[in-house]
């Protein structure tokens, strides 16, 4: 089984849900996580799994205010298997943020978490996860170093790969949990592209560097369809991803099935 643990869906933003169950039946994907895009309500993405229980999980967002500790009690009845939270919520990383973050976890709900690599590399962000422990914390988007890795300063990239590092130390946390994008997240367009899938290797080791601190048992991949029809397309992220030699099938057991099936369904 394979599980896409980061889609979007959309009627008023992106691509409606048949538009994504083509690409899962195309290229045998059995299950996908709807993430809630920034600026939408929640009411088409729980249609979608009324729809499709046994096919989607969803994790909204909330509006953060004084009512969201209710909000978060009303999607989990409605079926959510997660909260997506940004990095820059007023007061999040202060006790009422930690407080209401534990209160997810004694509800079973995920927290999907969204934003910079300053961020993720933060005190905060540490502070969080460290004092919620009864939740677990997924990182998206590789914790944002892509925006770094693709570009062409080397310095850039260099200032990246060193705010990654205290990305990767907080793999000691095991409830942290952390999302791989397709390669053409972290990877520049290749020029002239060739006939055949356009990555098939760890250009920057970012994938390797974050199997070693974490290992695969919190790791996930996740497609960001539709965005990632503007990179290298569905096909080629989540074939790029599972080609890479440094993963044992265990590990591919582990990244595509076990911890997604176990965190969202």
């Amino acid at each position: 089984m394979i599980v896409d643990t980061h889609c979007h869906a959309g009627i008023n933003w992106f691509e409606p849900l048949e538009m994504l169950l083509a690409q899962l039946e195309l290229n045998n994907v059995q299950r996908a996580v709807l993430i809630q895009h920034y600026g939408s309500g929640n009411e088409y993405i729980f249609d979608c799994l009324k729809k499709y229980p046994n096919k989607l999980s969803v994790v909204p967002i909330i509006k953060w205010n004084n009512k969201k500790m209710r909000q978060a009690e009303e999607v989990k009845k409605n079926g959510a298997s997660g909260i997506r939270i940004y990095l820059d919520y007023e007061d999040l990383f202060l006790s009422s943020g930690i407080e209401f973050c534990k209160f997810l976890g004694d509800l079973n709900l995920v927290a999907s978490v969204a934003g910079t690599l300053d961020q993720f590399s933060s005190l905060g962000f540490k502070k969080l996860v460290e004092n919620a422990r009864s939740t677990n914390f997924i990182i998206e988007h590789l914790a944002g170093v892509g925006e770094y890795s693709t570009s062409e300063n080397s310095d850039v990239n260099c200032e990246g790969l060193l705010k990654y590092s205290s990305v990767l130390d907080l793999s000691r946390f095991e409830n942290l949990f952390i999302k791989i994008p397709g390669l053409g997240e972290l990877n520049n367009r290749p020029y002239p592209l060739s006939n055949d899938m356009p990555f098939d290797f760890d250009s920057n080791n970012l994938i390797k560097m974050t199997l070693d601190s974490f290992g695969s048992n919190h790791m996930m991949w996740g497609s960001d369809f539709p965005p990632v029809s503007n990179r290298e397309g569905y096909r080629s992220a989540l074939e790029g991803v599972k080609k890479l030699k440094i993963f044992t099938e265990q590990d591919r057991e582990n990244i595509f099935n076990l911890v997604p099936m176990e965190l969202f369904f």
